[in-house]
């Protein structure tokens, strides 16, 4: 399984980045994803809805099954690797916002250039950044960005 983590400064693209890579590769790879969140202010439902009262309720862990899917959370710290390696049926992981994971391809998406002193493989520019440096366009050289992600 690969892993790939795209992290920048808040505004620079990476989730607009993120869901075009994996509206690209979805048809041919089973791809996880997991989402660095900084604070603890989550929901897995709306507030005053069922799972949201169990939440509230003091569950430890609570799954919201529905038609064609199933939701979980557990109140518990859990590592991006423990997460990895349960999931063994995912080709590839993209990890978003998690700059100091040294498992993974790491793509910096480039608003500040304070984050270029952060160890990174590749640079991502989104179209209204200017940066002299080397970096992948985006989104004229997406398709870059797709070639590096299916590259054995």
């Amino acid at each position: 399984m690969k892993i790939f983590s795209f992290f920048g400064s808040s505004s620079s693209g990476k989730t607009t980045i993120i869901a075009n890579i994996i509206s690209e590769l979805s048809g041919s790879m089973k791809i996880g994803y997991i989402k660095n969140i900084p604070h603890d202010n989550i929901s897995l439902d709306t507030e005053y809805k069922d799972t949201w009262k169990m939440e509230n309720a003091g569950a430890y862990r609570i799954y919201g099954l529905a038609p064609s899917r199933t939701y979980s959370m557990v109140e518990k710290e859990t590592s991006t690797d423990e997460i990895i390696e349960k999931e063994n049926d995912v080709d590839i992981f993209i990890i978003e916002g998690f700059k100091a994971f040294d498992k993974s391809i790491k793509f910096l998406v480039l608003g500040s250039e304070d984050y270029l002193a952060i160890k990174h493989d590749y640079t991502i520019t989104a179209t209204n950044r200017t940066y002299e440096g080397e970096s992948i366009k985006y989104p004229e050289e997406f398709n870059k960005i797709i070639s590096i992600l299916r590259a054995p």
